[in-house]
């Protein structure tokens, strides 16, 4: 009797312990990510990203999942596929926040900024043997403006469209794009860089296929923002771009880029996914040196421009107030609950 006894008070004891790991597990938050493609030098950012979070013990589980980048990232964020996405620029953000231009009749005022990469060029690379050498020069010539559904692809065909410059689009996976220009099916290609060097994707190619950037005149460029004023431009002086130190000066489309969620996470998950970014930096910077010198928190507020900014999530607001960061009422959500 006794041993019955045991036993059963040991299954019972199990149950309860299994129960328990049980109500554990399932107090992990399992979080989608939309990310880029995988052929990008910018899903490194993405994958060791997301690595930090989940090694960070804080109840997060992320898994990555490649995709179309900013445009398709937005989009499949309001659906529900995703719970939030790096390599969003904030135009285009904005614009979804504000249904307006590619966004219209698709306003999401839910949208929420998590955090920054860095402020990257929407660079315009050419063959160096195409004759190429700004954006004029691309009248009537077969160019990848960057993968369908990315915000720089929309952007290409946007200053195409208010410049008049007949440009014929090819757009393309990155992949792809590449195979077209090497077999000088297209003059050039639109990439995604740092301000001071090349795509790392692209510099292997250069060494076979010898390419240089162009990009758009002061005139071009007042001509651009009279029409669509929340793009950014910057000159990039000759000597900048590391890899290719002739091409300038010129001025680039330049926006702001980095991650975003929504209102469905919660203050909570964002905090701790924005802790663990930042404490895990020095990783991520390792991975994909694009970031350095970058501060993924206290830059959004330093350079997100009155009028093209989206509110932050209320998970950042919070972190950057614990580091005693200055927060403008511009940038603070209705939700924010102060803690």
């Amino acid at each position: 009797m006794r041993k019955r006894f045991l036993v059963l008070t040991a299954a019972v004891l199990a149950l309860f312990l299994f129960a328990g790991a049980s109500v554990a597990a399932d107090d992990t938050v399992y979080l989608n990510m939309g990310s880029t493609s995988s052929t990008s030098g910018l899903y490194a950012w993405c994958v060791t990203g997301a690595a930090v979070m989940n090694k960070a013990d804080i109840g997060v589980r992320v898994t990555v999942i490649e995709s179309g980048a900013a445009l398709d990232n937005l989009r499949r964020m309001k659906e529900g596929a995703f719970d939030f996405a790096f390599c969003v620029d904030l135009p285009s953000a904005m614009q979804m926040y504000k249904g307006m231009d590619t966004f219209e009749g698709e306003q999401w005022e839910d949208v929420r900024w998590l955090f920054v990469r860095n402020i990257i060029a929407d660079r315009v690379y050419a063959r160096a043997d195409s004759g190429v050498q700004n954006w004029a020069d691309l009248a009537g010539k077969s160019f990848c403006p960057g993968m369908p559904g990315s915000s720089g692809a929309n952007y290409m065909m946007k200053i195409d469209e208010v410049l008049g410059t007949g440009v014929k689009f090819r757009p393309a996976a990155y992949g792809d794009a590449i195979t077209l220009l090497k077999q000088k099916q297209i003059v050039g290609l639109q990439k995604s860089s740092t301000i001071n060097a090349m795509d790392s994707s692209l510099i292997e190619v250069n060494l076979t296929t010898p390419i240089t950037a162009i990009g758009f005149t002061e005139e071009q460029v007042e001509k651009v923002r009279e029409v669509y004023p929340y793009l950014n431009f910057l000159k990039t002086e000759k000597g900048t771009i590391k890899q290719l130190p002739d091409a300038g000066p010129m001025y680039e489309e330049c926006p702001i880029v980095g991650a975003v969620s929504s209102t469905r996470m919660s203050q909570e998950v964002a905090y701790k996914i924005i802790k663990a970014y930042v404490e895990g930096f020095e990783e991520v910077a390792a991975a994909y040196s694009g970031v350095k010198g970058w501060d993924p928190v206290a830059d959004y507020f330093k350079y997100a421009a009155p009028g093209g900014e989206i509110p932050a999530h209320a998970g950042l607001v919070q972190y950057a107030k614990e580091q005693g960061i200055d927060v403008p009422e511009r940038f603070i959500p209705p939700e924010y609950e102060e803690k």
